[in-house]
């Protein structure tokens, strides 16, 4: 007859039987065994994402899934948004950017963007096929070449509908990446400060600083 000994764990509860044959396994198991299985069994690993699924779905107010936290997490290791300012200033602008992640593309149809010299789209569509795309929009044949460049996936110039759907959170981390964010978010600096540098301004600053509270709140410690 043999047993497990999570199964034995697990329906312990204390009747005699029980106490004599875990005592009986204390005595007989050498020591050196023993103190291994404790460091084993009080070891708990640490949370292995910067932003856990629990935190992300607080922040956000709703369900994630585990594909979407993974890649986050790939983000912020892959641009270092790996401090406690870092990731709280990235987190509330793109949960603003996205409307929390429910956005990976721009709304509108991109036509705006047709022959925009200074986005470098010089090839009729291109004003559709590199609108806006990922939680910090993305626009432009120029900087979609960048990114393929930088990323070395050529796929990336298939347009808006291949970087929204594999790359949201990195697509973000690279302009964060791009524009000097880390260092900025390195001084210390207000919602205020941090919003002009993404956005040219102050709009959705409301918001923006209710994700940042959020933030602040739910990522508490690495």
């Amino acid at each position: 007859m043999t047993i497990k000994f999570t199964d034995a764990a697990e329906y312990f509860v204390g009747e005699p039987q029980q106490i004599d044959a875990f005592e009986y396994l204390q005595a007989n198991t050498p020591p050196e065994v023993v103190e291994e299985f404790a460091r084993r069994y009080r070891n708990k690993p640490k949370n292995p994402y910067f932003v856990s699924k629990e935190q992300l779905e607080k922040i956000w107010g709703r369900k994630v899934t585990d594909i979407q936290v993974s890649e986050l997490h790939n983000c912020l290791v892959k641009f270092e948004i790996n401090t406690l300012p870092r990731i709280r200033h990235f987190m509330a602008q793109i949960s603003h950017e996205s409307g929390a992640g429910r956005y990976t593309e721009e709304i509108a149809s991109g036509d705006a963007y047709e022959w925009r010299e200074d986005l470098g789209n010089n090839q009729r569509g291109d004003g559709r096929r590199f609108k806006g795309a990922g939680y910090i929009q993305l626009t432009g044949r120029a900087n979609y070449q960048q990114f393929a460049n930088y990323m070395k996936d050529p796929r990336i110039m298939e347009g808006v509908s291949y970087v929204s759907m594999r790359y949201p959170f990195t697509s973000a981390g690279y302009w964060w990446y791009k524009n000097g964010m880390n260092a900025l978010c390195d001084t210390n600096p207000t919602v205020e400060q941090v919003t002009r540098r993404v956005n040219g301004g102050y709009n959705g600053l409301a918001d923006r600083k209710m994700y940042y509270d959020r933030c602040l709140k739910f990522i508490d410690k690495l």
